[in-house]
C-alpha cells in the first residue's frame, strides 16, 4: 500500500487523549486515524456538519465564549 503524510491541526489535550487511548488498545495514533479514515470512507462513521455545529457550539459554552442575547442584537444593529 502506498501511503503519503498529511499534517493536520488538532487541539493538544484531544491529541494527548487520542493518543493515550489509542496505546491502551495497542495502536499507533496514525494506525488508529487510517481505521477511522477507513470507516469514514465506507460510511461506517457518520460526521455531520449539524453534529459538528453542535459540538462546537456546546464547547464554546463550557469555555465560557458566549454573548448575551442582549450584546448580540445591540452587535447585530437590533
Amino acid at each position: 500500500m502506498k501511503t503519503s503524510k498529511v499534517i493536520l491541526n488538532m487541539d493538544s489535550t484531544l491529541k494527548k487523549q487520542f493518543m493515550s487511548k489509542a496505546r491502551k488498545e495497542g495502536l499507533t495514533m496514525s494506525s488508529a486515524l487510517n481505521i477511522t479514515a477507513r470507516a469514514y470512507v465506507h460510511d461506517r462513521l457518520k460526521i455531520t456538519a449539524l453534529d459538528r455545529d453542535i459540538e462546537e457550539g456546546l464547547d464554546d459554552i463550557r469555555n465560557g465564549r458566549v454573548i448575551s442575547q442582549e450584546d448580540l442584537f445591540k452587535k447585530l444593529g437590533l
